[in-house]
């Protein structure tokens, strides 16, 4: 299924995602043991100007790969923009974790966090340890 998905989205157009949405991408990092691309499709979160990678837990591959190094790239429409994605935690991470929540319709991506949808910040910091998320800044 990541694969259909993967080519599809690497087709379609990148608009930029909605101030408080999010827009589905394909992300590719370095495998952290192969060096070899790796790429997979995700949801860049937008929040107060900033674009964001979000993670309920943080066995993702994906998640381990940035942690390894930080550089990533988007990949749509024939283009890629080449990002930094630095850890981000407490109220910017919760925050950031909450608006993603709100603007998901996806059940299964809803059920794979450890708080409702309509978790509040507050709610979502006590669970904030097992979360990833990364703040993307062009390269």
């Amino acid at each position: 299924m990541n694969a259909e998905m993967t080519a599809k989205l690497i087709d379609a157009p990148g608009e930029a995602p909605p101030e408080g949405g999010y827009a589905l991408r394909v992300v590719e990092t370095r495998g952290r043991s192969s060096g070899e691309p790796r790429r997979v499709p995700l949801a860049v979160v937008a929040r107060d100007g900033g674009h964001y990678l979000v993670s309920p837990v943080r066995d993702r591959d994906w998640v381990a790969n940035l942690l390894e190094a930080t550089e990533c790239a988007l990949l749509a429409a024939g283009e890629r923009q080449e990002f930094r994605a630095g850890t981000v935690g407490g109220d910017e991470a919760a925050n950031v974790v909450a608006t993603y929540l709100a603007a998901m319709s996806v059940p299964w991506a809803v059920k794979a966090f450890p708080v409702p949808q309509d978790a509040t910040p507050a709610q979502i910091l006590e669970h904030l340890d097992g979360m990833a998320v990364f703040r993307l800044e062009p390269a």
